[in-house]
């Protein structure tokens, strides 16, 4: 058992105890009806039944049925009660994790094996939530319960109890020996085996291109049966361990209840009991045996969620943190400075001594070859990574103290390859700013020229773009990723090759559109287009090597000479000379 994952677990039921204070009282108040039912069974065969009285036996047949009536309405409120309670706790649980998914930093996403990590979070928190279920509203109260059941056959016959006991250790014996076995061999691996399914799944469903490109369906399939063969092999494995503990359970409790048969009648007949106190004794077995088994049928939940508690425990405690954990706001104007920035992935150098500037209200371009570093520029800018030597300054104040999620608030992006998910137009839109009219939402597409386009569409902003937006063109998609990051209202905009996927004419227009904002934000261009970059205030040179040579309008980037790459010269050339 991890006790830490157990402390952690036990920590989201504080301020809750009360509650779980009522239920136990519940399930005392529960056993308190239940334990007198023995007794009048009893009092039944030995007084009422001998005596021939119809009425009396008529009262105790009454009584008895309006005990388990409130018996079985108690158990209800227990269980409401203690349902409501873990739904509670593991909304919260489910709540925290989602919270430590954004407090990861972007590099730990990197290699990350995703998919793993949202099986688990979804899986693992349904096996959490029926072992809580299964804690709160099963195995306590049939405890106490049975507790009580204990003394009372203690009080009717202590020899017949003491065949009980000896039950207890067989009992014991098998619960240690599944909990062992399961725990080290089967349950890790159905875990396991199931996740695999699950990200197979998902592959198929990502990668249906891929896979008919390739023509590789028959290689998916094989791949999906051997995961699907795992899982129905751990899971055989599991459910006969669970029919053989059953069925060795019910034996055991079988074997005792012949016992006290035998028992029990040989004491009758011999005087040492009546008949009475032998049937009210077997009708508190049975009693008895209902919440044992009760018990024990939540012995595998339990041990199922110890396993995915651990899971969830790691995940929770991954220390990946954020780079940035600055508190103070800042009301950003859209000047952000690089200072003697490097920047490396792991053993990979990509930045040296960059120095950038972008002025508020300006326009800037980097341009440079692909892999030199340039989208690099951009998650440093808005906060994804922290540069391992320089600074940043966002209107003079150092990002370190910033708080980032607040900064980014006036930061529109829009990457070179759009992120655009399942849903419509409109909720690609708004995404972050759900409450945005209908008015902000046309002038944004508008200034992004996708208004018109998107008229035509017979859902208009209505219209479903599918997964990843496959049913618009690259250049429809591109141009929503550009309204939706208008729509904020930006005072720093980014745009990472945004003419990939545009003509000229539109490109022209776009950048028409973004002189005339009202709101003058900085724009930082990426690109390697030099008809997009001569539109900017100041060109940035960034070199294969990673440094950034010099700055310069687009007249005086000629004069770079034996500074330009190869790649650079080219483009120059082609557009300037």
């Amino acid at each position: 058992m991890n006790r830490r994952a157990w402390y952690y677990y036990l920590g989201f039921y504080r301020g809750e105890y009360h509650k779980l204070f009522i239920t136990i009282i519940f399930s005392i108040t529960q056993s308190l009806m239940i334990l007198p039912i023995a007794f009048l069974v009893r009092y039944a065969f030995d007084k009422v039944i001998p005596g021939g009285s119809v009425h009396n036996l008529l009262i105790v047949g009454i009584v008895i049925l309006v005990l388990i009536i409130l018996n079985s309405i108690l158990t209800l409120c227990t269980r409401y009660l203690s349902i409501n309670q873990t739904k509670l706790v593991i909304r919260d649980i489910r709540e925290e994790l989602l919270i430590q998914c954004y407090r990861c930093a972007r590099s730990f996403y990197s290699t990350a094996d995703l998919a793993k990590i949202h099986a688990s979070i979804v899986q693992d928190t349904k096996r959490l939530d029926c072992m809580s279920n299964a804690i709160i509203s099963l195995f306590l109260p049939s405890l106490i319960v049975a507790v009580g059941l204990c003394g009372v056959l203690m009080y009717i016959s202590g020899s017949l109890f003491l065949v009980i006991v000896f039950t207890i250790p067989p009992l014991y014996l098998m619960n240690r020996v599944l909990i062992r076995k399961r725990r080290v061999n089967w349950v890790n691996a159905s875990h396991r085996s199931f996740e695999k399914f699950s990200k197979g799944v998902l592959f198929v469903l990502q990668m249906m291109d891929l896979t008919r490109i390739q023509t590789a369906e028959q290689f998916e399939i094989n791949q999906q049966k051997e995961y699907l063969e795992e899982v129905r092999v751990t899971g055989q494995a599991n459910a006969m361990l669970f029919a053989a503990y059953g069925s060795v359970q019910n034996g055991i409790i079988a074997v005792s209840s012949i016992l006290i048969l035998i028992i029990g009648g040989m004491a009758v007949g011999s005087g040492r009991m009546t008949m009475g106190a032998l049937i009210s004794f077997y009708v508190a077995v049975s009693l008895l045996s209902g919440y044992v088994k009760t018990m024990l049928s939540a012995v595998p939940q339990i041990i199922e969620g110890n396993e995915s508690l651990s899971t969830l425990y790691n995940i929770q405690h991954i220390d990946e943190p954020t780079p940035y954990s600055g508190h103070q706001s800042l009301e950003f104007k859209g000047e952000v400075i690089l200072e003697n920035v490097d920047f490396s992935y792991g053993d990979k150098d990509v930045l040296h001594s960059v120095n950038l500037t972008i002025k508020s209200a300006s326009r800037v371009a980097v341009i440079g070859p692909n892999g030199a570093g340039k989208s690099t520029i951009i998650h440093l800018i808005i906060g994804f990574y922290l540069p391992q030597k320089g600074l940043l300054y966002a209107d003079g104040v150092p990002y370190e103290i910033i708080d980032i999620i607040h900064l980014r608030q006036s930061i529109g992006v829009v990457m070179q390859d759009p992120i655009i998910f399942p849903g419509t137009i409109r909720e690609n839109i708004v995404y972050g700013y759900p409450d945005a009219g209908i008015e902000d939402i046309i002038k944004a597409s508008e200034l992004a020229t996708a208004h018109e386009f998107i008229q035509t569409l017979p859902g208009g902003y209505d219209t479903f773009m599918g997964e990843k937006g496959i049913l618009l063109s690259g250049g429809q998609r591109q141009r929503i990723a550009i309204a939706r990051a208008l729509l904020r209202r930006p005072k720093l905009l980014i745009l990472d090759e945004p003419t990939n996927h545009l003509d000229q004419t539109i490109v022209d227009k776009l950048m028409h559109n973004l002189k005339s904002l009202d709101e003058k934000p900085s724009i930082l261009i990426v690109t390697q287009n030099m008809n997009v970059a001569a539109q900017a205030d100041r060109i940035y040179i960034l070199y294969g090597n990673g440094r950034i040579i010099d700055s310069a309008n687009h007249e005086e980037i000629l004069d770079f000479g034996e500074h330009k790459d190869v790649l650079i010269k080219d483009q120059i050339e082609k557009h300037y000379v």
